[in-house]
């Protein structure tokens, strides 16, 4: 039947995401006396602060949500983990889906 076709289509994506950890406004307010010299912020570099992250789901929802470590590259190895990842997602999130074809 094509609709049951269609409920075993897996898809997946690799996008860039920044990667920062902003101070809350609490975190960053404190008490300073009025000619204490200003707090210093730093800028971040948002290229330096991307990291790629890949997604696969379904017709149901979100079945992977998988990071590449920083300064490491998509190799054929690094791929196929994440492609075992995606299968131990699927066997848990989607019980049968693998065994019924």
């Amino acid at each position: 039947d094509g609709e049951d076709f269609l409920n075993k289509i897996v898809t997946g994506d690799e996008t860039w995401v920044r990667h920062v950890t902003p101070e809350s406004k609490q975190q960053s307010m404190e008490w300073q006396h009025m000619q204490s010299p200003k707090k210093q912020k730093f800028k971040t570099t948002m290229c330096a602060q991307k990291i790629m992250c890949t997604v696969f789901w379904d017709w149901k929802g979100v079945l992977l949500i998988d990071f590449l470590p920083r300064g490491e590259t998509i190799t054929a190895a690094r791929y196929c983990e994440t492609l075992r990842k995606l299968r131990r997602a699927i066997q848990n999130k989607r019980r049968g889906m693998l065994s019924n074809g």
